[in-house]
């Protein structure tokens, strides 16, 4: 769930928040991966950015996000298989 959070999921980062009357106006930077934010950085060696690029190469975001899906469905029939009642529906 990290490789996919932090290599493949933009977030915006609040860059001002003006206070227009009883409005509070935010403006936000462009949507960029943790990842992408590190690249970027200058406080970063260059060996780690290297490695940090050999690690983003290793994985594939439609997988990444596939395992996550048979993890929670795993998860799931775990807790179906421990409740007392034999009846209970798992989609519900």
């Amino acid at each position: 769930m990290r490789y996919r959070l932090n290599f493949f999921m933009p977030t915006m980062k609040l860059e001002s928040k003006v206070k227009a009357g009883s409005k509070e106006i935010k403006k936000y930077d462009e949507p960029r991966s943790p990842y992408q934010r590190l690249l970027e950085s200058d406080a970063l060696p260059t060996e780690v950015k290297a490695e940090l690029t050999r690690l983003y190469g290793l994985y594939n975001p439609v997988q990444l996000q596939h395992t996550v899906n048979k993890a929670i469905l795993a998860l799931r029939e775990a807790i179906v298989a421990r409740s007392p009642s034999s009846e209970r529906n798992p989609a519900a």
